[in-house]
């Protein structure tokens, strides 16, 4: 039998065969390289290896696009839920240089995951001490849980989640939002939160569909955290739009207020407006009282809520929140008498102003806390004299609002009632 040589004509075909496809191949690998398919497989492994595998791809690039990304994780994961020391955070950027040069607008992805205990003892100040966060540079506490406050009142993540989309104004020029999920693991193995902080240059979040896109990476991060880590908590569904948090122009008047700050009492043009937030659905809930002003044509007006010296706020703090509030609390004022600062005592007077109280809420989890904080009192610019000294007619009324206050969030919470608000 003949040899198969390249003289043969049957080896000058095979040999024209195998050059044409590995011609081919060169080809489909260059078009593969150079059109970004491995930028995109590359930007693919690298958000599925960030978190510990638990960060959503395809929402992730949702928001980002589809790279290139570059990892900016400092933490890794560590701990385990069974002792409540899971702690988890990574950061996914947009590479703004692609290897052609062209800058690409600035966009981000943090996400933090953290174990909540099952129960908290009331004095428990070494979970406080071995789970706290390192001092910022200004010495201040950074809290054991992620922050979600803003200025404006928070609004729900959707049905079925324990969630709080929350966004401030000012942005500097990119959409800029914080998404938290609580998550109530099964059978006594405590909590999950997944908290989410979400930018993306040259957009806006009045758009429906970039909130939703924000929001779904922490709701989907919480539902993979939570079969990651044995959670088996009741999930949510995919949220198909949030709404949009309250603008400081967006107050109703006090009287007509339905959502987080219904059935607060009105104290004439002291507190004639409201800034509202959800009352269901959400850890964290916040009500904004303040004053009015009269336009030229006699129709009333709302000041802005950066005018932090003339608001009343109202919050309530569920799960984490209740824990780190009180935390907070104990790590600014603890050289004060202890009956002044939230956590043994069910309720109290604030030490700069204002009331707390407290409520015993269902699964025999951390007592949500509740308060009111007087003008001012968030204002680090803001100096008191003689005149500023509430009155008895003013300590009355803060007592009567955060009543209110309470007695409808722990309602709607299925929470007991909450205590009484000491003079």
């Amino acid at each position: 039998m003949a040899g198969l040589t390249w003289r043969s004509g049957a080896g000058r075909k095979l040999t024209t065969a195998a050059g044409a496809v590995f011609a081919l191949a060169l080809v489909a690998g260059g078009y593969f390289w150079f059109s970004g398919g491995y930028d995109r497989w590359v930007a693919q492994r690298l958000v599925a290896g960030a978190c510990d595998g638990v960060l959503p791809a395809a929402e992730v690039r949702d928001v980002l696009g589809e790279g290139p990304f570059q990892d900016d994780t400092r933490d890794r994961a560590e701990g385990e839920l069974s002792d409540a020391s899971l702690r988890v955070d990574c950061t996914i950027a947009r590479d703004t240089e692609h290897p052609t040069g062209t800058s690409t607008r600035v966009g981000s992805v943090k996400v933090n995951v953290r174990a909540v205990p099952e129960r908290v003892a009331k004095d428990d100040t070494g979970f406080a001490a071995r789970e706290r966060r390192r001092e910022d540079f200004t010495g201040e506490y950074a809290g054991v849980y992620p922050d979600v406050y803003s200025s404006l009142p928070p609004v729900a993540v959707g049905p079925g989640w324990n969630g709080v989309f929350s966004a401030d104004e000012s942005s500097g020029g990119q959409a800029s939002a914080t998404t938290a999920v609580v998550l109530d693991c099964a059978r006594g193995r405590g909590g999950l939160l997944v908290t989410v902080d979400a930018k993306d240059e040259g957009v806006t979040l009045d758009a429906p569909r970039q909130r939703t896109a924000f929001a779904k990476i922490a709701t989907t991060t919480a539902a993979n955290a939570s079969g990651h880590w044995g959670c088996d908590a009741d999930l949510g569904k995919p949220p198909r739009t949030v709404a949009l948090p309250v603008n400081s122009d967006e107050a109703v008047p006090s009287a007509e207020a339905t959502a987080s700050c219904r059935g607060v009492p009105v104290r004439g043009s002291e507190v004639a407006r409201a800034w509202e937030g959800s009352r269901r659905g959400t850890p964290v809930e916040v009500c904004v009282l303040g004053p009015g002003t009269v336009r030229e044509d006699g129709l009333p007006v709302a000041r802005s809520t950066d005018d932090v010296g003339g608001h009343y706020r109202l919050s309530a703090s569920y799960g984490p929140y209740a824990q780190d509030e009180r935390y907070r609390y104990q790590d600014r004022y603890g050289y004060r008498a202890q009956d002044r600062i939230p956590g043994v005592a069910p309720s109290g007077r604030l030490p700069e102003g204002g009331y707390w109280v407290s409520a015993e809420c269902e699964k025999g989890g951390e007592r949500a806390l509740f308060t009111v904080e007087p003008p001012g009192s968030r204002s680090p610019s803001y100096q008191r004299d003689e005149k500023d000294k509430p009155t008895p007619a003013d300590r009355a009324y803060q007592r009567a609002a955060l009543k209110a206050f309470a007695e409808g969030s722990a309602k709607a919470h299925g929470c007991g009632t909450p205590d009484s608000v000491k003079p």
